[in-house]
């Protein structure tokens, strides 16, 4: 076999875009529903093209059709598609090679990089070929990403305090006990306490979770403002959290739409998260059985707490009360895979702390740090009517019945179980073409409407001081985000715009499998 050479590749032929096309398919098929025998021919495929001199223009023509299911992707409003966003697992350097294909490159100068990547080594023939298919078949799918939908069912809001009191008494006993002092001894806590045994790690774990769920205000957010939190969650938080904006000290939040997670780990695919539990916490034994020490360590100094990281990172956490910098504590629920009998409705999948005043950064894609930022976004839409005279979210409050609440009480609830149903002010217009339009007002500037994309700005709470302190000493200013609205006269011609309105599916897709 020649190979690829220097010198230029001809055009893509009739037969390299059969090639390119069946890659594609196969690419589309191994994202939506990735099974062995669709991963066997998948890289059977690749394998064959990667053995044809013609390799190269078998990509290019992939390329090609990511290149124009990218312009169809602008045309429908979806915004500017990122390969490094939408795939965090491929290498930087193709990352930047299919980049250049979505945006429109010199065809020349893209023609040459793409022999030089075919060049390198069969291993980047491989992922580059399956990679460019990915890219096309995530363009085509649209913002109804992959998997389409989650394979879970969501919280109905009647059943929520019922659910929340089954848990608090799935986790009390020895078998609740047994259970977390087992997965700990496995090593799969993420933050535990520095404890003798793992059983007492567990009754202090325990202990503190019932106590947060036995206080939590209960939330459900509707399917549109899930969906609303994750574009807010994507979009990226710019300021630290802070106390205010923390709708109660404990809570229970349930959401409408189960967030998928498509990032697989150790070859499955994580369950969905269903509901999210936060109270404040502290590196202490608060609400642990009075027998609990904590286990005595040499230096002046005494780790109460440690956080077992990814590579084998342990850190430990010293010990600090939560007054003077307040922290929470979050807790992520799934429903459990099977049903078997005496275990707890939801199973703990994983937890995370933040505190006040930290900057929550970036979005890091396929971790719990991904859920945690939806969470946020929702603190932002319920709180925002105590910042501005714009709120986004409206509450109303179903109240429990006096009969269930004894019974809650019996089981330990101390909150008053009333479910607060959280949802978006104002729904999204409708685009249909087909309604008719009432006869416009005369106005001189604008004579369309348009769709106005929700956004995220930062509001000054004092604007007298805002020239005349820039350095924020004596006043600051909140994150808001102003809901999606149309803007022109009414009856006028609806002028589809481009700005990036896109729903994401949580989650980077599940890319790597075409590798």
């Amino acid at each position: 076999m020649s190979g690829i050479t220097d010198h230029p590749s001809p055009a893509p032929t009739a037969h390299d875009v059969a090639l390119a096309e069946q890659l594609v398919a196969l690419s589309r098929e191994a994202l939506s529903g990735p099974t062995a025998q669709v991963g066997d021919r998948l890289r059977a495929h690749t394998a064959h093209i990667a053995l044809l001199d013609r390799r190269a223009p078998v990509i290019g023509a992939v390329l090609s059709m990511c290149r124009a299911a990218a312009e169809r992707w602008q045309e429908n409003g979806f915004g500017h598609f990122s390969v490094a966003r939408s795939m965090p697992s491929v290498d930087p350097a193709l990352t930047s090679l299919l980049q250049a294909a979505v945006d429109g490159d010199d065809d020349d100068q893209l023609h040459a990089r793409v022999r030089r990547a075919c060049a390198a080594s069969p291993d980047d023939t491989h992922r580059l070929i399956a990679i460019s298919a990915g890219v096309h078949a995530l363009l085509e799918a649209g913002p109804n990403r992959f998997p389409a939908t989650a394979v879970t069912a969501a919280i109905e809001p009647q059943r929520l305090p019922d659910l929340r009191a089954r848990l608090i008494t799935a986790q009390q006993g020895k078998d609740a006990v047994n259970r977390l002092a087992m997965a700990l001894f496995e090593n799969t806590g993420t933050l535990v306490p520095f404890l003798n045994s793992a059983d007492d790690a567990a009754r202090v774990l325990l202990a503190q979770e019932n106590d947060r769920l036995a206080r939590a205000r209960l939330y459900h957010v509707d399917e549109e403002m899930t969906e609303a939190a994750i574009r807010k969650a994507e979009r990226g938080r710019k300021g630290p959290l802070a106390p205010h904006r923390v709708p109660s000290e404990r809570g229970f939040i349930a959401f409408g739409k189960p967030l998928v997670r498509a990032v697989l780990q150790d070859g499955e695919r994580p369950a969905d998260v269903v509901a999210v539990s936060w109270g404040p916490w502290a590196a202490d034994f608060a609400h642990a059985p009075e027998h609990i020490l904590p286990t005595p360590t040499p230096g002046p100094r005494q780790p109460f707490w440690r956080w077992f990281g990814p590579d084998d990172n342990v850190l430990h956490v010293e010990a600090f009360d939560g007054r003077v910098r307040p922290t929470w504590w979050l807790t992520f629920w799934t429903r459990p895979t099977h049903t078997i009998p005496g275990m707890p409705p939801l199973m703990a999948d994983n937890e995370t702390t933040i505190g006040a005043t930290e900057t929550v950064g970036p979005m890091h894609i396929g971790t719990t740090d991904e859920i945690s930022h939806v969470v946020y976004a929702c603190w932002d839409f319920i709180t925002q009517e105590q910042v501005t005279k714009r709120p986004i979210a409206e509450q109303r409050v179903r109240a429990r019945k006096p009969t269930d609440l004894r019974r809650d009480r019996r089981k330990g609830v101390q909150d008053d179980s009333s479910v607060h149903l959280v949802t978006l002010r104002g729904r999204r217009p409708q685009l249909a073409a087909s309604t008719p339009a009432a006869p416009a007002p005369i106005r001189p500037k604008l004579d369309y409407r348009q769709v106005i994309a929700e956004y995220d700005r930062s509001h000054c709470m004092n604007p007298r001081l805002h020239k005349d302190d820039p350095d924020k000493q004596h006043h600051h200013h909140e994150e808001i985000t102003v809901v999606e609205y149309v803007r022109g006269p009414d009856g006028a011609p609806l002028r589809p715009t481009r700005e990036s309105r896109t729903v994401h599916q949580l989650t980077a897709e599940a890319a790597a499998n075409t590798e």
